[in-house]
């Protein structure tokens, strides 16, 4: 189980005000089940999600967190097109500049270095 859906779990039932014990007894299920499910060490069925999300007023996909993993990965692929054309956009400016105007200045030099080290450090979060 993933463990940010079982803080979820956890954080939801201290919220309500219950113990451990309580949440069992209203899903008619054993304590130990419910720790279980709050250390991520098992999963609830679909018939205790149901009951879980009912206890605690909310929907299926809130008790889960569905929407907050479908967002992260649009904006992953927002930042993916936002952070590409940098690197290639400022070796293009450069070239057009320095073979239309002839501005081969050390400075441009300088000017190409900054994307590529934008890249490199793109490359290094990514991989962490």
């Amino acid at each position: 189980m993933n463990l940010e859906i079982a803080q979820r779990l956890t954080d939801l039932r201290k919220e309500k005000g219950c113990s451990q014990e309580e949440l069992a007894a209203q899903l008619g299920i054993s304590r130990q089940a419910v720790s279980k499910w709050e250390r991520g060490e098992a999963s609830p069925d679909t018939d205790n999600l149901i009951l879980l999300s009912n206890i605690y007023g909310i929907g299926l996909d809130e008790l889960l967190n569905i929407d907050r993993f479908e967002n992260n990965s649009e904006e992953n692929n927002k930042k993916r097109l936002v952070k590409f054309p940098y690197p290639v956009l400022a070796t293009i400016i450069y070239l057009i500049l320095g073979l239309s105007y002839k501005l081969w200045h050390p400075g441009w030099i300088v000017y190409l270095t900054v994307p590529i080290f934008y890249y490199v450090a793109v490359r290094i979060d990514r991989n962490k």
